[in-house]
């Protein structure tokens, strides 16, 4: 998918230049699937994705991109970043990251910094649900086309970790469990 580069991550962030790239990007995706993709529910991120990849994202769909997702894909990269970058995985076994001339960070100036960089992402979240509740998306207001896909929800992350909620972002959505059901349909209070 790739909606942000390693370049505006370091620029947006206080991660260093010289960080490889290949020590972070891989992070992007499951940022964008287990946090993005839950706030904007299917419909509304593969229009976001599609449009981004045809350079066609215009009025709030682009207003959206750039005031709110990127910079929740910047912090919460960086968060993630700072808590897995402590450990390299290599064919030789698996190592803390130390550098040659330097004391690797204290564990609770890791999580401090951690939870200072979703702090930040979770300021733009909250920023993006109130977008979306006051604007009239189609993709993220109306019903998701199959049953499989992920239906616009509350995202709380504590810490960086995104613990999937039941509450939907509609009035009516097919029940998956929770809630009072009429029908076919979960129906939430207004």
């Amino acid at each position: 998918m790739g909606l942000i580069t390693a370049q505006e991550i370091k620029s947006n962030t206080s991660m260093g230049g010289n960080v490889d790239p290949d020590k972070f990007m891989h992070l992007l995706t499951d940022v964008e699937v287990l946090i993005l993709e839950p706030i904007l529910g299917t419909a509304l991120f593969d229009k976001i994705v599609t449009d981004f990849n045809a350079d066609t994202l215009a009025d709030d769909y682009l207003q959206m991109f750039t005031d709110y997702i990127k910079p929740i894909l910047w912090h919460s990269v960086y968060a993630q970043y700072l808590r897995d970058g402590i450990i390299l995985a290599q064919n030789t076994g698996i190592y803390e990251n130390a550098p040659d001339n330097g004391l690797t960070a204290n564990i609770d100036n890791v999580k401090y910094n951690v939870k200072g960089a979703q702090s930040k992402a979770d300021a733009y979240i909250g920023r993006l649900e109130r977008y979306l509740c006051d604007k009239n998306i189609p993709e993220y207001d109306n019903s998701q086309p199959n049953d499989y896909d992920v239906i616009p929800q509350d995202v709380d992350t504590i810490s960086g970790w995104y613990l999937g909620g039941t509450e939907t972002k509609s009035n009516y959505y097919k029940s998956s469990g929770g809630g009072s059901v009429s029908g076919n349909f979960l129906e939430l209070d207004s």
